[in-house]
């Protein structure tokens, strides 16, 4: 068993903020009572919460079972590159998440300077060729929004 920080967040604007007991082995969460009591005084009145638990720099989102059983999904530490790869794109910690935002600003700005360069470079304007100089700013607008909500403090 572990602590880990929880976060419960209302649409009302209340933020509860606790440490619960996690089992690596099988991710199950234990609330203190306190915390459950508060749970459901506002379960009678809100809507579900976002409930999300931070532990070892990532944040996870908690789920409900089947009986009021408390679960998150644990990323692996171990195990093959691929998954080690898939884990800090699903689960990415604060700082990964900070540096995929800039990844994807990068990307952005290299999309809108290749539109402006294929602008320059095309000689005879078609549909095919409006379609993919509009479609490489179209990417770079998609790709910096993206960034920036990744990069985006908590």
């Amino acid at each position: 068993m572990k602590l880990a920080r929880v976060k419960v967040e209302y649409t009302c604007g209340l933020t509860l903020v606790d440490k619960v007991s996690l089992d690596v082995a099988t991710g199950t969460v234990s609330i203190p009572p306190r915390l459950a009591r508060l749970m459901s005084v506002m379960e009678a009145n809100e809507c579900s919460p976002a409930f999300t638990m931070e532990y070892e720099g990532y944040s996870l989102p908690v789920t409900v079972e089947s009986g009021g059983r408390y679960c998150v999904t644990l990323p692996s530490r171990n195990g093959p590159l691929a998954r080690q790869l898939w884990d800090s794109v699903t689960f990415p910690t604060k700082d990964q998440r900070q540096q995929n935002g800039r990844l994807l600003h990068t990307f952005s700005a290299a999309s809108v300077v290749g539109a402006f360069g294929y602008v320059h470079a095309v000689t005879r304007w078609d549909t095919l060729s409006v379609f993919t100089a509009v479609s490489l700013v179209v990417l770079g607008v998609l790709l910096w929004y993206v960034g920036f909500l990744h990069m985006k403090g908590e």
